[in-house]
């Protein structure tokens, strides 16, 4: 038996885009008062409204069971 303890990977409930960092920060209270995890992260994608090659900014928000186990005793590199 190996001398690592598991930590099973919470399951994800949902995962959705938001326009705003307010709407993206009000998801992440709401998970915290509901004890789930959460992970959040922004990306660039193309403007669909727009004509030439600009860019938009959305955030994504993903909810799960739990927040993610840590071992302690590991650092990280």
């Amino acid at each position: 038996m190996s001398d690592e303890a598991e930590f099973p990977a919470p399951a994800l409930l949902s995962s959705t885009i938001v326009d705003s960092a307010a709407e993206a920060a009000e998801a992440v209270q709401a998970a915290g008062v509901l004890d789930l995890g959460i992970r959040v992260f922004n990306r660039l994608v193309p403007d669909t409204d727009a004509d030439d090659d600009s860019l938009v900014e959305e955030w994504v928000v993903e909810v799960y069971t739990s927040t993610p186990a840590v071992d302690p005793d590991v650092e990280e590199e």
